[in-house]
């Protein structure tokens, strides 16, 4: 494998044309980061006053001859912006045309050339920088010929639209006391600044160098390491193929809102689908070039099948991170609405739920990865009930994974569940109980988390009572009430709500209910415990919309013997007076309606009896 490597300064780059072929990443350089660092790195080397200076070291390009071009196979991030940088040193010099000295006048016609300049072999203007990928538009090629406001606005053309700005926004500081530091910071960059330009006789040979290089993949983008494998391992006719490929993959995660971090993608893929265990984003790449990880990808032998997997996955990935995410904006998902409930119960940027839903089988249907989304949901319930560290899932979740790889259908996704989220919550469900008697309504914080809580058990209710459930929107827009008020008067100066025993109560789940704003604010005036309090509060509760507040009337009835009415018999929903006795009772009443309400494979937990204990296949729960 023949490879030159030479130490050019940004002048000597003159020496080569450059292109960024079609199947190159896209520029992502962010003007408030990596651009802020290179402006940073630049201005901590540079000294105005000293002639002299010492070379700074900028990094590396890796390129290969193509005709009269090079391509570039890494480094086109910093290579685009040391174009963008003298597109602006030349504007800069050029507003100043007629102040502009003979040496003023020299650097504008060396920057100029350096730019573009006239090729005899092929007879015409070469631009020093071509960027070839289709989300570029353009935008090198026409502000390199001095254009800056004709182009066609993508995410990339926004990024290197918004280090031009920024850049010449630094160079204008420099130009603070005279022209003369502008001039003598183009010395400094065009002479000063320095990298190692890697050339290598063919493309394969480069992407190894690139490899090699970037061997600890996590931080320089394992992704992007991936994509360079790939494309290594498949003929030159297939790059148009690949390149779609992977720009669907990366508009999939741009959807979702995770295209800043490709690595929990591929990371999830991995340890969903091929990995057994925990997978360091450190450790990706490592793995994937070792040899178990070449026998399971197959990305040697079967490239595009690999691609079209991720692709795939990518989109189910970005369908049910937007799903989850929806708890954030208090929205319904038709497609996946299980999913979107583990985003209020699990807190709705949680990720480690995806691991299992995307080791499903890929051709799986929707109705199948919600039904699994539902066994989640039932799981995270329990869990985070019983307070259980969210950092714990991703192990566990790993395990698990293995045995829902290449399942289909929903009877096969319960097989799964009863050898595993089923045992783990019934061989705690005694901890489950015991906790959730003692819980109080902000061990479910944040606001949003206690509303759905509260209000799934009233969409029970309903449900068990025969009313149209309430939408997630409207259960978002109520008020956390607590029926023995937050702040009382007159109270009694002993017994159970005195102040000294008051707040053991106050926080309880069984003393806290839904209540639209307008009548929570009614019933604020309702808090002196040396009247009847909880009388008047009944009567505005008659008013509210929400089922489990209006049971909390001792006279709120419909019809005889009607489903509500034989609700409120079955669970003793009847309160004349509002003690602490009736705060557990009320306490237990919920448990009772959780336990019913996030059920596995359609059961309540408290109804699977251990079949057998043991860590084999038989460890499973059975009705």
């Amino acid at each position: 494998m023949k490879i030159e490597a030479d130490v050019k300064n940004i002048s000597k780059l003159s020496d080569y044309y450059f292109l960024v072929p079609d199947y190159q990443r896209e520029y992502v350089w962010k003007v408030d980061d990596q651009v802020e660092q290179f402006i940073m790195d630049l201005d901590n080397e540079y000294q105005p006053e000293q002639k002299d200076q010492n070379g700074y070291f900028l990094g590396s390009v890796i390129i290969v001859k193509n005709g009269e071009k090079h391509d570039v196979i890494d480094g086109q991030q910093r290579l685009t912006t040391i174009v963008i940088t003298m597109c602006a040193l030349r504007d800069l010099l050029k507003d100043r045309l007629d102040t502009l000295d003979k040496k003023g006048l020299e650097y504008l016609k060396t920057i100029e050339e350096w730019l573009s300049s006239y090729d005899i072999n092929s007879e015409e203007n070469l631009i020093r920088l071509d960027l070839q990928y289709e989300e570029s538009r353009g935008f090198i090629s026409r502000l390199i010929e001095g254009q800056t406001n004709t182009f066609a606005e993508t995410a990339s053309v926004k990024k290197m639209a918004d280090a031009y700005d920024h850049i010449r926004d630094y160079l204008k500081y420099q130009l603070q006391d005279s022209l003369n530091g502008l001039i003598s910071f183009a010395r400094f960059f065009l002479t000063k600044v320095e990298l190692v330009v890697i050339e290598s006789e063919n493309l394969s040979s480069a992407l190894k160098i690139f490899e090699t290089i970037n061997q600890r993949g996590a931080s320089l983008n394992a992704m992007d390491l991936v994509k360079n494998l790939i494309f290594s391992q498949i003929k030159e006719e297939q790059f148009s193929a690949i390149k779609t490929t992977w720009k669907s993959i990366t508009n999939n995660l741009e959807s979702c809102g995770e295209s800043d971090n490709p690595l929990r993608f591929l990371r999830y893929f991995l340890m969903a689908r091929y990995h057994h265990g925990i997978l360091r984003e450190d450790d990706i790449y490592k793995w994937i070039i070792s040899a178990e990880g070449e026998l399971s990808l197959q990305y040697k032998t079967r490239p595009m099948v690999l691609v079209k997997e991720l692709e795939k996955l990518s989109e189910r990935y970005a369908n049910l991170v937007n799903a989850t995410n929806e708890a954030a904006y208090w929205r319904e998902n038709i497609r996946f609405p299980n999913v979107s409930n583990i985003g209020y119960i699990n807190k709705y940027r949680s990720r480690q739920h995806l691991v299992l839903l995307m080791a499903l089988d890929i051709s799986c249907s929707d109705d199948v990865m919600d039904f699994l989304g539902a066994q989640l949901e039932s799981f995270l319930f329990f869990t985070n009930t019983m307070a259980i560290q969210s950092k714990t899932y991703e192990q566990r979740f790993t395990q698990w994974a293995v045995k829902l790889r290449d399942v289909k259908t929903k009877a096969e996704v319960a097989n799964v569940v009863s050898a595993t989220l089923i045992p783990f919550v019934v061989e705690r469900l005694d901890e489950f109980k015991e906790r959730f008697s003692i819980i109080n309504d902000y061990n479910f914080t944040p606001q949003y988390r206690q509303r759905y809580v509260l209000g799934r058990l009233e969409n029970h209710i309903r449900h068990l009572c025969g009313f149209p459930e309430k939408s997630q929107q409207a259960i978002q827009q109520m008020q956390i009430e607590h029926i023995l008020p937050q702040t009382v008067r007159n109270a009694p100066e002993n017994g159970e709500f005195s102040d000294a025993n008051r707040t053991s109560y106050l926080y309880k789940i069984g003393n806290v209910t839904l209540l639209e704003g307008t009548i929570n604010q009614s019933v604020n005036n309702c808090n002196d415990l040396s009247e009847d309090w909880f009388l008047k509060k009944q009567t505005e509760y008659l008013n509210s919309e929400i089922i489990m507040t209006r049971l909390l009337h001792s006279q709120y009835s419909i019809g005889d013997n009607t489903a509500l009415n034989r609700f409120k018999l079955k669970y003793g929903y009847e309160y004349q007076h509002w003690s602490a006795e009736n705060i557990t009772s009320r306490q237990r009443l919920l448990m009772d309606l959780a336990i019913d309400c996030w059920r596995f494979n359609d059961q309540r937990i408290d109804a699977y009896i251990v079949n057998n204990l043991g860590t084999g296949p038989g460890n499973e729960f059975t009705l």
